[in-house]
């Protein structure tokens, strides 16, 4: 459970933080001493009511302090929103590091942030604190630079769904594209395209390039809005689904998952076809096909490569397991 934090809380908060502080410590991380943050700092967090706790079977596992923006030192970033809430103080308890405290209390942040109305959650972090920026990375906080005053790397969460609007799903077969379009779609009320529906005719066929061109080309034309999930990588329509495209979306699973996506989906639909190909297209994994998934790192790493060049202009979310795609989407549920 995750609730506010109350004064008579201070005691276990400050032996917490304490102990936080000299777990840091010996990983080589100096991001605090023991002066601060300490029970002084906490209970002026209790006073203006921005300091929650995280707690289970009467103990205290975490802590943050979740404010509204007002931190001089965060001036100098150029942050995508203005109307935010920003996280302090953010404290899990060394014995239960990967237990889910931290995603825990991250997701109640931006819960938080939600029900107030704010457009984004920041946060700064220590540069050789890697625990945290990888928990950061998980919950889809972008890096927007670095803080000389203060020594710190700051990251922003966008918690609003106004730049949603044009998605592309990409990613290698057997990591659930086409079901990650679904529940997009469906959630965020938007018509859904499968370039595979688009791309095969019965038996396998594809239809020439041109023609497919034409037909991406007057979709994106027509829909304002739009989820699209496929590859395609080494075609031209790529290129126009980039420039089109405000939200791109990259499954990075590794290897092994893909696969047993792809095993799973065989034994779903083997000797049929599924709802999102073309009639005829009977559901068969062959050689060449799974030799496609295992090699899918090099298309990956041609992807992230055209994607790292468009951060400054498109909204990217890189998920590395399914289970940091769950967390993301319980975010953005209606």
């Amino acid at each position: 459970m995750i609730r506010q934090a109350e004064k008579e809380d201070l005691n276990a908060i400050d032996a917490l933080s304490a102990r936080s502080i000299e777990a840091m410590h010996a990983e080589g991380i100096d991001q605090w001493d023991l002066s601060y943050p300490r029970r002084r700092h906490f209970e002026t967090d209790i006073e203006r009511g921005a300091l929650y706790v995280h707690t289970a079977a009467g103990r205290i596992n975490g802590v943050m302090a979740v404010q509204e923006e007002d931190e001089e030192a965060y001036r100098v970033i150029g942050w995508q929103r203005q109307k935010s809430l920003i996280i302090h103080r953010f404290i899990v308890d060394p014995s239960l590091k990967r237990r889910g405290v931290g995603s825990a209390l991250l997701l109640y942040a931006i819960k938080l942030g939600q029900a107030r109305g704010r457009a984004s959650i920041k946060i700064d972090t220590y540069p050789a604190n890697n625990p945290m920026r990888r928990l950061l990375a998980h919950h889809q906080f972008e890096y927007r630079g670095y803080i000389a005053s203060i020594h710190r790397l700051a990251y922003e969460r966008l918690i609003d769904k106004s730049f949603l609007n044009r998605i592309l799903i990409l990613g290698s077969p057997g990591t659930g594209k086409t079901t990650l379009a679904r529940r997009l779609g469906s959630v965020l009320n938007l018509p859904i395209l499968h370039l595979d529906t688009i791309y095969w005719r019965r038996e396998w066929t594809a239809i020439p390039p041109e023609e497919f061109k034409a037909k991406l080309r007057a979709f994106m034309k027509d829909h304002q809005q739009f989820v699209m999930d496929g590859n395609y990588l080494h075609t031209p329509t790529f290129e126009d689904r980039l420039a089109c495209a405000d939200t791109v979306i990259l499954l990075k699973y590794d290897r092994k998952e893909a696969l047993k996506g792809i095993r799973e989906r065989e034994a779903r639909y083997r000797h049929t076809y599924r709802s999102d190909m073309a009639t005829g297209c009977i559901e068969e994994i062959d050689q060449a096909f799974l030799k496609y998934v295992s090699f899918f790192d090099r298309h990956r790493k041609y992807i992230e490569g055209r994607l790292n060049a468009l951060r400054h202009k498109k909204h990217i979310l890189a998920f590395s397991s399914a289970k940091a795609l769950e967390d993301y989407l319980e975010t953005i549920q209606k």
